[in-house]
């Protein structure tokens, strides 16, 4: 393929995510099951004229996310991982994408030169505020973000050793994937979840888990010797940041350790830079190297003890409380 023809081919790659995206939020991979359905039947369930609905389908399956057996529209191995019911479910990361999101990259230009992010430029609010108006955009957003979470964490018991603590407080962790694999290795170690109570309201988290309600920018309760802050930082810019730390470190006792989980720029090969930029534009925040990272946490008077590596993005950070 010549530069033209890449160039002109690259230009509409959006369109097919934006295919799946509305096959999702027409709930069109949920009511397939498992033996397929004929265009006049998935246009009555769904509600869509049969003819705008063959558009769809002959899209999805173009690009591979349907299989068509005789007259009937079958799921195959993608598409029904954007199913509600499987347990591997991507469909609400796929909803992630678009909507408010996809409108903020299209004003990248405008935050570029604002310095703000788009939130701040349309709304007048940063991104979770935002979030926290709209009951159902908050919802679907931390039930992408468990859907990540699952993956990127689904290791991290055997990258560390958890069980020398009594206790962990996994901060500002959404829904709770990562305290919720951690639990389940290491079912002595009594764990926390600490979020804002109308996140804490639809959590579905283990019935281990102890969910204990809050803004980690006023205050984190004394409950926990060690405290996890699981791509919590890189959503904040370095004055907020910062603030979250001092809020750990007054809430945890003598020599308490702070767990800190992120994509570390230095040790990716892309340095993250098209999720910097994303950060930029939705919450005016950057992914961060470990020198960043240290000189965050040593103004708070943590100490960096040692980093794991957790998955070929995200590693774990061990630091420890310094006495003032």
């Amino acid at each position: 393929m010549n530069n033209r023809a890449f160039l002109k081919s690259f230009f509409t790659e959006h369109w097919k995510y934006m295919a799946v995206n509305a096959a999702c939020k027409l709930n069109l991979f949920d009511v397939l099951e498992e033996t397929g359905k004929t265009k006049n039947q998935i246009s009555k369930l769904l509600a869509v004229p049969e003819e705008n609905m063959e558009l769809l389908l002959k899209g999805l399956v173009s690009i591979d996310f349907l299989d068509r057996i005789e007259d009937k529209y079958v799921l195959n191995s993608l598409s029904i991982l954007l199913t509600d019911k499987h347990s591997e479910s991507l469909k609400y990361a796929c909803l992630n994408w678009s909507g408010d999101h996809l409108e903020a990259w299209s004003d990248l230009d405008i935050s570029l030169k604002s310095g703000n992010s788009f939130f701040e430029n349309k709304y007048e609010m940063n991104y979770f505020d935002f979030l926290n108006n709209d009951e159902e955009k908050l919802d679907n957003y931390h039930k992408a973000m468990f859907a990540y979470a699952k993956d990127d964490y689904k290791n991290i018991a055997d990258v560390f050793d958890f069980s020398r603590h009594d206790s962990l407080m996994d901060v500002g962790g959404g829904y709770g994937a990562a305290i919720s694999i951690i639990k389940k290795e290491n079912p002595e170690l009594n764990c926390y979840l600490f979020d804002l109570e109308l996140v804490l309201e639809k959590c579905k988290t283990s019935e281990d888990v102890n969910l204990v309600s809050g803004d980690f920018f006023a205050t984190i309760p004394n409950l926990c010797e060690s405290i996890l802050l699981s791509r919590v930082l890189h959503d904040w810019d370095d004055e907020k940041a910062l603030l979250i730390l001092e809020n750990a470190y007054n809430a945890l006792p003598h020599n308490g350790t702070l767990y800190v989980i992120e994509n570390l720029t230095d040790k990716i090969k892309d340095e993250a830079a098209l999720l910097s930029l994303n950060m930029h534009v939705i919450t005016k925040s950057f992914e961060r190297n470990l020198a960043e990272y240290k000189t965050l946490l040593s103004n708070a008077d943590f100490s960096i003890l040692e980093t794991k590596k957790i998955n070929d993005f995200q590693h774990l950070i061990v630091a420890v409380k310094n006495e003032k």
